[in-house]
């Protein structure tokens, strides 16, 4: 496999254009959207939502999970505190079709079923680069929903 000379920046571009051909369709379902800064926990906001977009190349069900870092889960827990009011959203985007999920403070369903828990994982995040340990937010399957579902 070859690999793209400055992976970061690459990746970084990747996502840029991604979040950017995606905006429109994200516009039908919450809204009118600003994009946020670059390194911001959350790629679009507005008056009523933060979303963050991640475009996966797998199909929505190969894993028993989705998942997306920890810090910005964390981010939630802050940013909830400052605008109580604001709802936040991530967005997968598997292979062409769109599925959300809506954080929340507590990871039991109203069943007391798990939803989502916090896991540690080696990954090559700049593929041929070296592995780092890396702290994740993971969302089972169940409780995240097609984006076309969305009231």
């Amino acid at each position: 496999m070859k690999y793209h000379k400055n992976t970061l920046s690459h990746d970084l571009n990747h996502g840029l254009a991604k979040e950017k051909q995606r905006q429109n369709d994200f516009e039908r379902y919450f809204g009118s959207l600003s994009k946020t800064d670059t390194f911001d926990s959350f790629d679009f906001t507005n008056k009523h939502f933060y979303i963050e977009h991640k475009e996966r190349s797998i199909p929505f069900g190969r894993y028993d999970s989705l998942f997306f870092d920890k810090i910005k889960y964390n981010e939630y827990l802050r940013l909830k505190q400052r605008e109580p009011h604001k709802r936040f959203i991530i967005i997968w985007t598997c292979r062409d079709h769109s599925f959300y999920w809506e954080f929340t403070e507590t990871d039991e369903d109203e069943n007391g079923d798990v939803v989502f828990y916090f896991d540690k994982m080696s990954m090559d995040r700049r593929k041929g680069h070296g592995f780092q340990t890396q702290e994740l937010c993971k969302v089972f399957n169940e409780h995240i929903k097609p984006l076309n579902s969305w009231a």
